[in-house]
């Protein structure tokens, strides 16, 4: 099967703040990877995320986005049946010193 990308972004995440996103696949999906992208390549490791998929979490309580991954190679890589309709969903703290913009990229089938 084709591996698509999804990407959805958090905007301008303030030091201090948080966003979240989340999205609903149209058909059942697998996921094959989650991606942390900062725009401008500022470091992720003071940044907390929270992932939740089908209404499970992923993340006990959070974990540093960076662990989750910055690149293909070394990522998070679950292999994840995602039936349609069901909410995958994303919250990111940023607990460092200056904003932060984040792209959460999704790799499925």
């Amino acid at each position: 099967m084709v591996v698509v990308f999804k990407t959805l972004n958090t905007g301008p995440i303030a030091a201090g703040g948080f966003a979240e996103v989340s999205w609903t696949p149209d058909r059942d999906v697998t996921i094959k990877a989650l991606v942390f992208n900062e725009r401008d390549g500022k470091s992720l490791s003071n940044v907390q995320a929270y992932v939740s998929i089908a209404d499970v979490p992923y993340t006990k309580d959070y974990v540093p986005a960076r662990v989750v991954g910055t690149d293909l190679e070394y990522c998070w890589k679950p292999n994840l049946h995602v039936p349609k309709g069901a909410r995958i969903y994303v919250k990111l703290v940023n607990s460092s010193a200056s904003s932060v913009n984040v792209d959460v990229v999704f790799l499925y089938e």
